[in-house]
């Protein structure tokens, strides 16, 4: 039941050069993703009288977020051009990276800085000294987030406003009870 069939687009880093057929060197960006430690607080939380945790995905995280690095330009595999392009016959046409793509080595850090502004614009607090863990102090909900995964724990009856408030500008899924989350 844990088990799902998903495809991906990714960034194919293998072969990147830079305007000059050099080889393409990136910033990669920090993402430091919430620890095992902050996932059981989360779970601690959700346990105690009247409480409750639970966890959702986002919805393809990176390509919700925009691309903001050094102008780089893609190939698409042929099966994924407009018609248009096979119209006009085009060899190996490109086009401008516009969303972070998961595995660009910039883009974990690009999704993490949508997420971490997206959620603050949301009233949630960044804990300090805790990596991708927030508060929402008026409904005391608990959020960890570990690159797209997220475990929100709390009042019962704040979830669903916790969920809402997530959801204002990231795609999450349906949440679900706390099952397998950082790989545990």
């Amino acid at each position: 039941p844990l088990r799902k069939y998903k495809g991906r687009v990714v960034f194919q880093g293998n072969d990147v050069k830079d305007q000059d057929w050099q080889s393409a060197i990136f910033q990669e960006l920090n993402i430091c993703p919430a620890t095992v430690e902050a996932a059981k607080a989360a779970d601690c939380y959700g346990m105690l009288p009247g409480s409750g945790a639970q966890q959702s995905d986002a919805e393809q995280a990176y390509a919700q977020a925009e691309f903001k690095g050094t102008p780089t330009w893609v190939s698409l595999p042929r099966h994924r051009w407009p018609q248009a392009w096979i119209d006009a016959r085009y060899k190996n046409p490109v086009c401008p990276l516009r969303l972070a793509l998961h595995s660009h080595a910039d883009s974990g850090g690009y999704w993490k800085r949508h997420c971490e502004e997206h959620l603050l614009s949301a009233g949630f607090e960044r804990i300090p000294d805790w990596r991708s863990c927030f508060w929402r102090p008026e409904v005391q909900l608990f959020l960890v987030v570990y690159v797209d995964d997220f475990k929100l724990a709390g009042p019962c009856e704040n979830l669903v406003k916790g969920w809402s408030l997530t959801r204002q500008k990231i795609r999450v899924g349906p949440p679900k009870d706390v099952g397998t989350f950082l790989g545990r």
